[in-house]
């Protein structure tokens, strides 16, 4: 009892003992895991503290020796970091990051088409630009298997001088199954920009970007749901083509702020596109013919070296109020949302004097520039003209406990321009095809619209979907709707996007109907006006490091 009583009284001592010793006496350090194993580490140095201990030193002489090894280990230790946490990361010191990203997608696809396919097919989308030959249609005469790779993407982000000044360049080597240009796989410029974020409220973004309009294409395609987006999301971009451009854009922290805005203002052609090389460089000749060719009357454009209306812009607004919490553009409430999470939006897009004049690659104008206007299934545009396009789009997102729900609505304003622009339209008044010839045509306008709902059944891990999507590309023409319906379900094996399985379904029917400026005489083609309906099984799996 009495040795009991002793070793109290002596855990008492030494414990005010301890809350008493100065601050000095207490050893610094820390614990480090290495090889698997919590060890201590002292972050003070030995032999310091066995002089001070016997009292060969003082505490002042102590700190100072202190201060002069600390100083000593921080010159000579590498001012740089490398780490891997969702990428490689490069640090140097506090003013330079550099975060290295690659993401692969590779899919199977098998397809399964109606019989209009094999006879109508489809004139409009997406390899309407056959050389010199103006009317063709794209058929199919059997299913297909693919193998491909549909998107391989590096990308090099951070930040330079300080972390508010940061960098994105990304390169894009993504494969098509329907390019004939024998550029699928090859490198392709996919981000080039700097931004400055110092101040929240006034974020400023130069170089080629994403065009911040609507959801569907701000979303990145490594959070879809989906393995491609729905028809409709890609043809309503803000240029008609897809979701980059180049330009400056000045915009809020949507992380930071209930109400967000965007404001910018672009070349409106495209990625890697500039308007010098899309824009109006042709003539309609007189009917005394090509020069070189008497008698071949004809009032074809023809190409001309003297360019003009390259003085156009795009323009681009969106507003955003988080109704609650901040949903991000992440499709899938991938983080089990214990709160509610939801945003509504609004954006508009002004992008005038777009040459649409031919459909032909030995045209002039850019091939590249109406290849990327095709593949957005906005092809039948093409031969129309000088437009000028106004785009609408409103969406909404709400997220919660693995539920998820996504809308847009679209519509896009076309305007052919008057003769007063000083160009003409498309004349089809080409050797051999004056039996070609119709009336003029008018495709008035475009509208659209898709809802997309997911749930998480076993959260972060399992996703199942569903949506729809509605488009009439031009309100004037008949039996030329777009329907695509889509299931989903995706796997995430570590909880992420980044190393996941995605098998999606889609039902997509495609009316063949509908005039378009060039391409009058598939009218005559039996089944012209019946519905394109193919049936498309993918099977994607997506590393994202």
């Amino acid at each position: 009892m009495r040795r009991s009583a002793f070793a109290f009284g002596a855990s008492l001592a030494i414990l005010w003992g301890g809350l008493t010793l100065p601050a000095a006496a207490v050893e610094e350090g820390q614990f480090i895991k290495k090889d698997g194993k919590w060890e201590y580490y002292s972050g003070e140095d030995p032999g310091l503290k066995y002089l001070l201990l016997k009292g060969i030193i003082t505490q002042d002489e102590y700190d100072r020796g202190l201060k002069v090894i600390e100083k000593r280990e921080q010159v000579s230790k590498p001012n740089y970091n490398i780490d891997v946490n969702n990428g490689l990361n490069f640090r140097v010191g506090d003013k330079f990051f550099l975060k290295l990203r690659l993401l692969t997608q590779v899919r199977y696809t098998h397809s399964a088409y109606n019989n209009a396919w094999g006879t109508i097919g489809d004139s409009r989308n997406p390899e309407i630009l056959g050389g010199q030959v103006e009317y063709r249609a794209i058929r199919k005469q059997s299913d297909s298997n693919q193998f491909s790779v549909p998107r391989a993407r590096l990308q090099f982000l951070g930040y330079a001088f300080d972390p508010d000044f940061r960098y994105n360049i990304s390169w894009a080597f993504d494969q098509t199954t329907w390019n004939q240009e024998g550029g699928s796989g090859r490198a392709g410029l996919l981000d080039a920009y700097v931004s400055s974020w110092h101040i929240p409220w006034l974020t400023v973004q130069a170089g080629q970007q994403r065009v911040w309009f609507n959801r569907a294409t701000i979303s990145s395609i490594a959070t879809s749901t989906f393995a491609d987006n729905l028809i409709v999301q890609n043809a309503f971009a803000a240029n008609q083509q897809n979701a980059r451009d180049i330009g400056l854009s000045i915009s809020s922290d949507e992380d930071q702020y209930k109400f967000n805005y965007a404001i910018g203002i672009w070349g409106g052609v495209g990625a890697n596109l500039a308007r010098e090389g899309t824009s109006v460089s042709q003539n309609v000749l007189p009917q005394t013919g090509t020069p070189g060719a008497p008698g071949a009357a004809t009032t074809r454009t023809y190409n001309y070296d003297t360019r003009f209306m390259t003085g156009e812009m795009m323009y681009t607004v969106r507003l955003l109020y988080k109704i609650a919490g901040n949903p991000g553009y992440g499709q899938g409430d991938i983080l089990n949302s214990r709160t509610l999470q939801s945003a509504i939006a609004f954006g508009y897009a002004y992008n005038p004097a777009q040459n649409y004049l031919s459909s032909i690659r030995s045209d002039i104008v850019d091939r590249a520039y109406r290849q990327a206007v095709t593949k957005a299934y906005n092809g039948r545009l093409l031969a129309g003209g000088i437009y000028d396009f106004q785009t609408y789009e409103t969406d909404f997102i709400a997220k919660y406990q693995g539920w998820s729900l996504q809308a847009e609505g679209y519509y896009r304003h076309q305007r052919v321009r008057n003769a007063n622009s000083g160009t003409s339209a498309f004349d089809l008044n080409t050797i051999p095809s004056a039996q070609f010839l119709g009336p003029p045509v008018n495709l008035g306008q475009a509208y659209g619209w898709y809802v997309q709902v997911g749930k998480y059944i076993i959260p972060r891990k399992l996703e199942l979907a569903v949506r729809y999507g509605f488009m009439d590309p031009s309100t004037q023409q008949v039996n030329d709707l777009v329907k695509e319906f889509g299931a989903a379900i995706n796997y995430s094996f570590d909880g992420t996007y980044n190393n996941r399985l995605v098998i999606d379904y889609s039902n997509i029917t495609m009316g063949s109907g509908g005039r378009a400026p060039d391409r009058f005489p598939f009218e005559s083609q039996p089944g012209f006006g019946s519905d394109l309906v193919e049936n498309r099984i993918n099977v994607q799996y997506q590393f994202y490091f």
